[in-house]
């Protein structure tokens, strides 16, 4: 299966339109661009990292004047203009973190995803979430060492992109949505944008603006919606969203259907920096996976309800489909700015 990478979402924004209005007058060519029609890559870990057990992540420095041992460590869960919410939101981890490691945690807000890949490339985040997409590029740029996975709604710590159509739509499969309109979320989505218009052009041939109108929902939650009242023709989403819209009863199963279930992705990862001291980076390893967040202000919003420990991850296999699709897009890992 050959994969390509969505790039240039900006730019895609810029030219197609705002959340909710559908892309008109689109160039095919353009798109396909965008889409990353680029020469392919292979990205590896940086040359200063050292692999030994060909785990994929890079292995504490051999040198004892490299490794880190703060008095008080740093985290942070994923990059978002809201960071003093999310700083609100993660506090029981940080509490939790403080009491195993028996040292004071900070939480550092970070609104740029770049920023917080070079704060942790240069020691100054010792501990950190990231997003499904960034993990690859912080561990080969930044020496990032993923833990484990928000549980997804069945407990695995993947989802999948699936088409969701209303209920009573004569489309049976990506194939029909030649002519038709698909409705993504936005350009930082991997499910909602990047991996619909990968796999509907490297596995279907369809292209878009040639093939297929489009249009941007601005969220999940948005698209998920747009299905349920017959809005939108199609879109593309994350299935574990649409689990918790039928648990919160914002869908029903009477009104939608699913055409098309991709491959599984990770969910998010937190993990540690490589340089932190190893017996100190055990410590925090365990207090990740240990963590429970029952009955907390973490319970059901972090991840779905009935699900409150963290998932052990394993990058070289879970990672595994994400990686292919940045290489075979040309998308070279750099961390940018910071």
């Amino acid at each position: 299966m050959c994969f390509i990478i969505v790039v240039a979402g900006l730019a895609y924004l810029w030219q197609y339109g705002w959340p909710g209005a559908p892309a008109q007058g689109t160039n095919p060519d353009a798109m396909s661009r965008m889409v990353g029609l680029t020469d392919p890559v292979t990205n590896r870990l940086a040359d200063r990292f050292t692999d030994a057990n060909d785990d994929l992540v890079a292995d504490a420095p051999s040198d004892p004047a490299a490794l880190l041992n703060p008095d008080t460590l740093v985290f942070s869960y994923v990059a978002v203009e809201q960071a003093e919410e999310y700083r609100d939101r993660w506090q029981p981890l940080v509490d939790h973190l403080q009491t195993a490691l028996g040292r004071p945690v900070a939480y550092l807000l970070v609104r740029d995803p770049m920023e917080q890949l070079a704060a942790i490339r240069d020691g100054r985040l010792h501990i950190a979430g990231l997003n499904t997409g960034a993990v690859p590029l912080a561990v080969n740029q930044a020496g990032f060492v993923p833990v484990c996975k928000l549980p997804s709604a069945d407990g695995t710590g993947r989802y999948h992109m699936v088409f969701v159509v209303p209920a009573d739509s004569p489309l049976e499969g990506p194939t029909n949505l030649r002519g038709r309109e698909l409705t993504l979320t936005n350009p930082n989505s991997n499910s909602g944008f990047k991996a619909p218009l990968v796999l509907l052009w490297s596995d279907f041939g369809l292209r878009p603006g040639r093939d297929f109108d489009f249009r941007m929902s601005g969220s999940h939650e948005h698209s998920i919606e747009g299905i349920s009242n017959g809005t939108y023709e199609a879109a593309a989403v994350a299935d574990d969203l649409v689990s918790q819209a039928v648990k919160a009863g914002t869908l029903t199963e009477d009104t939608y259907r699913v055409i098309y279930k991709s491959e599984p992705f990770p969910t998010a990862a937190l993990g540690y920096a490589h340089n932190i001291d190893p017996a100190l980076a055990e410590q925090i390893h365990k207090a990740l996976l240990e963590f429970n967040w029952a009955g907390t202000p973490m319970d059901g919003t972090v991840a779905p309800v009935g699900h409150t420990q963290f998932i052990p991850a394993d990058y070289k296999d879970d990672w595994s489909l994400i990686r292919r699709i940045d290489d075979a897009g040309g998308k070279k890992y750099e961390i940018t700015g910071g």
